[in-house]
């Protein structure tokens, strides 16, 4: 009898703009999630996608308590520790409500915590666990990965980006596909939001990316994580990989099928990261 064939492993992470609405504290983008949770699992039921992990953003329940308490700088004093205890109270409710819908439409999902898996150095992961990550994996189960305050040894704590845990799980797991899903169709030349008619890049070069990051528009950098710009920068770790020909995508999972469409090469409104 010859081995199983290896399946193939995409890794999705889910934006907290397009998860929640970043403009109200606390408010999360019921409809969106649902939409979401559905479209993915019709991509694993035609076998568009294989193995899955999925990355998720915290959007409006973690940045407003963590920019309050100045989380982001690091611990400062034990007058911080209430609040960071809070703050990861109700993004819990918000993992729960992600798990909850997606487990509803049939995908069985396993809540990891980062703050349980990745150790941090000055806001990097320099230390991590994967063996329950892929255990849970290799029985079928999507392994499901929230933005966390993580533990740092210099700064004490400090904000864990999933777009750094995507990348880092990309690059351990060696994945055959990195999908970033937001609300925006992909990079463009200015703020979409600000300028609603900035052109999209869809193809850019890895060795071109540090300079797509530079001329950026500083506005976007208005939560904790970083946005597009912090986005972009975490992919950095991942040029060795893509100059042998992996491809990450950022879409838009605003509008249900762009996700298949991407899956099957007939999205036109995306931005390909490439060799």
């Amino acid at each position: 009898m010859g081995l199983a064939k290896k399946k193939k492993l995409t890794i999705i992470k889910l934006g907290g703009a397009l998860l929640t609405d970043k403009s109200v504290p606390y408010t999360s983008n019921d409809a969106t999630i649902k939409e979401v949770a559905r479209e993915i699992k019709e991509c694993l039921d035609t076998g568009l996608i294989e193995d899955l992990i999925i990355v998720h953003g915290v959007g409006s329940f973690g940045h407003p308590p963590v920019l309050e308490h100045k989380l982001h700088h690091g611990f400062q004093g034990t007058h911080q520790l209430i609040p960071l205890s809070q703050t990861q109270q109700i993004v819990n409710k918000f993992r729960i409500l992600i798990a909850t819908e997606l487990a509803n439409v049939g995908i069985p999902v396993n809540l990891l915590h980062a703050s349980s898996i990745f150790v941090n150095e000055k806001m990097q992961i320099s230390n991590f666990f994967l063996e329950s990550v892929k255990g849970f994996l290799s029985l079928g189960m999507v392994p499901l990965i929230g933005g966390d305050i993580i533990f740092d040894k210099k700064m004490g704590f400090c904000i864990g980006s999933g777009d750094q845990i995507s990348t880092l799980l990309s690059k351990e797991f060696m994945a055959d596909k990195l999908i970033f899903a937001t609300d925006v169709s992909g990079i463009h030349e200015k703020d979409p939001k600000l300028v609603p008619d900035s052109p999209i890049i869809n193809d850019s070069n890895i060795e071109d990316l540090e300079g797509v990051i530079n001329n950026m528009d500083n506005s976007i950098l208005k939560d904790a994580s970083g946005a597009m710009k912090g986005k972009l920068k975490s992919l950095i770790m991942l040029k060795e990989q893509i100059l042998k020909g992996f491809e990450i995508n950022i879409i838009s999972m605003n509008s249900y099928g762009n996700l298949i469409s991407l899956l099957k090469g007939e999205l036109i409104q995306f931005t390909k990261i490439s060799n």
